[in-house]
Formats: structure tokens, C-alpha cells, sequence
């Protein structure tokens, strides 16, 4: 009999423990997205005021010039561009996300520059292409010489996924703040060796071959800042069996594609957001950046 209550109150007590686990869960996703509302609340009130400042220029007797009114609605495009991006990612916070609250602070105090959102359009997250269908969040990136950070944020605070240079995909808040924080540059024999190895690792084969890729490339972006012979991970080699070069957009030398490959085999391309997946993903990035 008295196994019997022992037992009847273990099972009572994890259920409550149990509980109390998804009463935290739920109070963490209220907070997110009660953060989530107050940033999307501060860019609308922003776009408002400037709405109504530009209306109330229009009905004026000295109406801006042409210019100003151009750089008045590219300031308005902006925001509203944000506000939706922001608005579309925040829908899919969950209790799994990590909780960084000093994030924008630690960027800005370790001299990270962000990079156009627009550039960011097309940039995958660090999951298995089986799991892209899901993928959520407000992509951000950041950049300091050759390093760069991607950030997929659901909320203010709150991150899906993160990526990196030097370490690619980031899986715990401690491991994104250390990145982030770290002075450590990373030249650029470091940032090579560390694309010929993301290559040589990521699994999923691309579409098409390095010549097909390389004259994609030279018709869109004109020749390659670089190239040379290389070996079956991508490293350069004098006398290796493959090619490999090196592409920067002519809008944004920052922004650069790092391509290998041997004769008809599939080609290794990445840039400096991860890896690119196929052919019509390579148009993409490089329509927006011509």
C-alpha cells in the first residue's frame, strides 16, 4: 500500500513538473513575441510620422524640391521595407529559439557593419535542404573585413538560426555571442581554407558543372578577381585536377563567390552568406548584385 502512494505521488509530481515546464515555455513565446509587437509598433509609428510629414508637404504653400522628396520616400521604403521583413519573421518564434538579448549592442560595440537587407534576399539557412520548407525568421548579416555573421532573427532578441565565417553554423547562444564578441580577424588564406572544407562537407551536389558556373559568372560579373588549378577539396594546387576561382559582385566588392570544380562534375560554389544550392539560386544572388 504504501509502494503503491509512493508511487502515485512520483507520478504527481513529474506531471507538475511537467507543467510547470510548459507554463515557462509559453510564458518564454509571450515575452518574445510581447518584444516582437513593441518593435514592430516603434517602425510603424516611424512610418507614420513620416507619411504625415509628407503630407503635410504636399499641401503646403513651398513644397520640397524633387530631391528631397526623393530621399524622404527612400527612407519611407525602407522602413515599410523592415517593417514587413520583421513582421514575416517574427510569426515563427518558438520556445527553441535562442535568447540573445545584447545582441544589436554586441554587434554595433565589436565593429560589425550590417549589410543591406535586399542583398540578403535568396540566402538559405544552415539546415539540411529537407528542412528549407520550414525555415523562419527576419535574415540579417553583418560583416567585419572577411568575416561575416547571418543572423535568422524571431523577434528583437530571439534567433532561428545563426552562421558564420569561422565556424559555420551556430547552435547555442554562448557559441553566437563568442563569434560575435571575439576580436580574432580571420585573413584570407584562413576564410579560403575554411570555404574548401564547408565545401568539401556539404553534401547536397550542385547542378551543374564549373565551366557552366564559371561562364554564368563571367557574363554576369564580368572575370574573376582570381584563379588557379586546384585538388579534390578545392585547395590550391599547381599541378591538381580541378579549377577554382575567385567573383565579386561590381556593386558590392564585399560580397564575393568562391567557385571549384572538376571537369564535369558537379561545381562547389559559395559566398560569403553559405553555401549556394543550385544553379537558380546562383541567378538569384547574382541578379541582385549587377
Amino acid at each position: 500500500m504504501t509502494t503503491d502512494h509512493s508511487t502515485t505521488l512520483d507520478a504527481l509530481r513529474a506531471e507538475l513538473d511537467r507543467e510547470r515546464a510548459r507554463a515557462d515555455s509559453l510564458e518564454t513565446v509571450n515575452r518574445m513575441q510581447a518584444a516582437s509587437l513593441t518593435s514592430l509598433a516603434r517602425l510603424a509609428e516611424k512610418l507614420r510620422c513620416q507619411v504625415a510629414d509628407l503630407h503635410d508637404d504636399t499641401l503646403s504653400s513651398n513644397p520640397m524640391r524633387v530631391q528631397g522628396l526623393r530621399n524622404v520616400t527612400g527612407r519611407m521604403d525602407g522602413l515599410a521595407e523592415t517593417l514587413s521583413r520583421a513582421a514575416r519573421g517574427y510569426s515563427g518564434a518558438r520556445t527553441t529559439d535562442m535568447i540573445y538579448p545584447a545582441v544589436d549592442d554586441d554587434l554595433r560595440a565589436h565593429g560589425w557593419t550590417p549589410r543591406p537587407d535586399r542583398g540578403l534576399d535568396g540566402v538559405l539557412p544552415p539546415i539540411p535542404v529537407t528542412e528549407l520548407g520550414d525555415r523562419r525568421g527576419y535574415v540579417r548579416g553583418w560583416h567585419r573585413g572577411p568575416q561575416w555573421i547571418t543572423l535568422w532573427f524571431t523577434g528583437p532578441c530571439a534567433l532561428a538560426y545563426a552562421d558564420s565565417s569561422d565556424h559555420g553554423q551556430l547552435t547555442d547562444v554562448d557559441a553566437t555571442r563568442a563569434v560575435i564578441t571575439s576580436r580574432r580577424p580571420l585573413s584570407a588564406d584562413a576564410l579560403a581554407k575554411w570555404v574548401a572544407a564547408r565545401q568539401k562537407a556539404h553534401t547536397v551536389p550542385f547542378d551543374a558543372p564549373y565551366v557552366r558556373v564559371f561562364e554564368h559568372l563571367r557574363a554576369s560579373w564580368g572575370g574573376p578577381l582570381d584563379g588557379c588549378l586546384c585538388d579534390e577539396s578545392g585547395a590550391p594546387a599547381p599541378d591538381g585536377s580541378g579549377k577554382r576561382s575567385v567573383w565579386a559582385c561590381p556593386r558590392d566588392p564585399d560580397c564575393r563567390l568562391y567557385v571549384w570544380g572538376i571537369g564535369n562534375e558537379p561545381a562547389h560554389v559559395r559566398y560569403w552568406a553559405g553555401p549556394v544550392v543550385d544553379m537558380a539560386h546562383l541567378v538569384q544572388i547574382t541578379g541582385h548584385c549587377r
